[in-house]
């Protein structure tokens, strides 16, 4: 995932600073690509300790990560704009795309090892916010299917309290597109504290915590901006658990 798109995806946790940085930054990305930290966070009048806090909210190590990640994406050629859409044909290519780079981002390996999770588990809970609370439902709508039971949790308030009481043979999926939401974020914690496995299906490969699922799904992301074009990633995630569902019927 090149960085615009790891920025987008992580605006809903973005303060204040954070928001004046990412405009500084998607307005002059050839500004980031040459010049040292202390001078971008001078030119972006913020301090360099927020820029670095920025950076490693993306998931970066720090400062020296993102901009050669910058400088990679720009040389790429694969800056361009991904919002000349002119009709609907555009737009379902926009999502055929995407599907057809799901094969280079979940394997097959990745897809039974989740399978492997899921049915060995004795209690499993499926998270998400918001849009990615439909997923969740889905998710549980389709594993009900195949006789496999599993608790839905939307309401980010009491994601934590679900979490709490988990258990070394229960399974807890979380779905977040960005994998930076707070509430996730609590709840995968207490996940590990408890010693559920978890799972992690996300369009972020530095999302938080990402080295500690037992089960990581990164799924292509759309690279459009959400906020110009009304698209969006669950209808990727849908596919992504048929293909989940479709090789747990394999073995059952």
């Amino acid at each position: 995932m090149n960085p615009i798109e790891q920025i987008k995806l992580c605006e809903p946790q973005f303060t204040r600073s954070d928001q004046k940085i990412s405009q500084y930054v998607l307005e002059h990305l050839d500004v980031i690509a040459s010049y040292p930290i202390i001078e971008i966070a001078n030119k972006a009048d913020v301090s360099k300790s927020a820029l670095l806090r920025f950076c490693q909210k993306l998931g970066y190590t720090g400062f020296s990560e993102f901009k050669y990640e910058v400088s990679k994406h720009l040389l790429s050629g694969s800056f361009k704009d991904p919002n000349a859409v002119n009709g609907s044909n555009d737009i379902v290519n926009i999502y055929l795309s995407c599907i057809s780079h799901i094969p280079s981002h979940i394997s097959d390996g990745k897809i039974k090892e989740l399978c492997s999770l899921i049915v060995h588990a004795d209690k499993i809970k499926i998270y998400g916010v918001h849009e990615s609370g439909l997923s969740a439902n889905y998710f549980a709508f389709r594993l009900a299917s195949l006789g496999i039971d599993a608790e839905t949790i939307t309401l980010p308030g009491v994601f934590n309290e679900k979490a709490s009481f988990s258990g070394a043979r229960d399974l807890n999926i979380f779905i977040s597109v960005s994998g930076m939401t707070d509430c996730v974020i609590e709840a995968a914690g207490t996940s590990f504290l408890r010693k559920a496995k978890t799972a992690m299906i996300t369009q972020n490969s530095k999302a938080k915590y990402a080295n500690r699922y037992d089960s990581l799904l990164i799924i292509p992301s759309l690279e459009t901006d959400k906020n110009k074009l009304f698209l969006d990633s669950q209808a990727i995630l849908y596919i992504c658990i048929d293909l989940i569902i479709n090789k747990l019927a394999e073995h059952l």
